[in-house]
């Protein structure tokens, strides 16, 4: 990696501490790495720290951004579709040297052993902790699973959040579920993620086939509600495309279960925008999640969404013309699911209609006012600086 020199000493030193780089895929990668493209261009010097393998990180770096790839192992990620990655003890030197050069560590989620690590470095510096906390509970279908989740959010997560200097969410649902625990050193805020406009757009003019196009974006996995997904993937009338990866792939079902596209992998913007205009109808019916940024972008490309009950609620201004949803949280979720499609294929001139109410509604997020936001947020928790080299060295 380049050297990279700040500007001039009042360029504010932040940390940036996510599990992966954005081409890992995922709404948080792909928070973290807005955030640390953007910041350098309102004053800030910035490092971020990730892990996952060599090839995603980044070599379109901006001047005051250093990205420095640790190597990592994920056992659990590739049969489980849980990611942990693992840091090696040069990593760990490595982030014990950037938490001392900083003036703010910035965490991407507490339950990651790279943000535990930070969070303890920076305990153990004096480096004040900007925390954003993007997951919540995670209803698994495990019950062991489920019970060790909610036990770690309880018990280690409720101390991170009490230790962070701030704490930021991106949803709403994921603030109520934590809210009532810790003892928060100053009041937790909700920070919405933007939307690149220039790239995620509405299409001039929308042309409907003969079947109404479902699309899901994202990964594979019990929490996005691919179990559910499964028994809807031939609703008479309609045709499925699945972009995304995990161990519950629909490439996997059946010949007889199957209808549909499935895109393996984990595309780069550009790639997922077309099948974000093209489709009738983004459905993600997730939980535990925040506020999935594929829906944001998926309603800027002018397409409407169906999510869970638990999503919609995480909404900061919504349109029910455009945003659909069902209630995942019971015992017939799949059946819900299914009727509630079924009653939306059904009507294909309710999701023309839509398509100009969706892309009203995603003027909302902006980039720039969420980075705005960072920026406040970092120089309200930032501490004197301490003494620095001149030059910071991804090694």
């Amino acid at each position: 990696m380049p050297s990279v020199r700040a500007d001039s000493d009042s360029c504010l030193r932040v940390l940036q501490v996510s599990a992966f780089f954005a081409a890992h895929g995922g709404g948080i990668e792909a928070v973290a790495d807005q955030l640390a493209r953007r910041l350098p261009g309102v004053g800030f010097q910035v490092r971020w720290m990730a892990g996952g393998a060599r090839r995603e990180a980044p070599d379109d770096i901006p001047s005051g951004l250093v990205c420095d790839h640790v190597r990592s192992w994920d056992p659990l990620e590739r049969h489980l579709g849980l990611p942990f990655p693992l840091w090696g003890p040069a990593g760990l030197v490595r982030l014990w040297r950037a938490v001392k050069w900083c003036q703010v560590v910035h965490v991407h989620d507490y339950l990651y052993m790279p943000s535990l690590a930070a969070l303890l470095f920076a305990a153990l510096l004096r480096r004040p902790v900007l925390l954003t906390q993007h997951i919540g509970d995670i209803p698994f279908g495990s019950v062991v699973i489920r019970t060790l989740l909610r036990a770690l959010n309880r018990s280690l997560g409720a101390w991170v959040l009490h230790r962070a200097a701030q704490v930021v969410f991106v949803g709403r649902p994921v603030m109520t579920y934590f809210e009532h625990w810790p003892g928060f050193r100053r009041v937790p805020l909700l920070v919405p993620n933007g939307v690149d406009h220039a790239r995620y757009r509405a299409q001039a003019q929308h042309a409907r086939g003969p079947e109404v196009q479902l699309l899901f974006v994202g990964r594979f996995v019990e929490k996005k509600g691919m179990v559910a997904l499964r028994g809807c993937a031939q609703l008479s009338g309609s045709r499925w495309t699945y972009v995304g990866w995990g161990p519950l792939s629909p490439d996997y079902w059946g010949d007889d279960e199957r209808r549909g596209n499935v895109i393996l992998g984990r595309l780069p913007a550009e790639a997922v925008v077309p099948h974000y205009q093209n489709a009738d109808l983004l459905v993600l019916p997730s939980t535990g999640e925040g506020f999935p940024l594929v829906l944001q972008e998926a309603l800027a490309c002018g397409t409407p969404v169906l999510v869970s009950t638990e999503v919609f609620e995480s909404f900061p201004a919504t349109e029910s013309g455009c945003v659909f949803h069902v209630e995942m949280r019971q015992p017939n979720a799949a059946v819900a699911l299914h009727e509630r499609l079924c009653e939306l294929v059904a009507d294909p001139s309710r999701l023309t209609a839509a398509r100009p109410h969706a892309a009203a509604l995603a003027q909302q997020w902006d980039w720039s006012t969420c980075v705005a936001r960072y920026a406040e947020l970092y120089r309200s928790v930032a501490r004197p600086a301490p003494p620095r080299p001149d030059v910071l060295v991804a090694d």
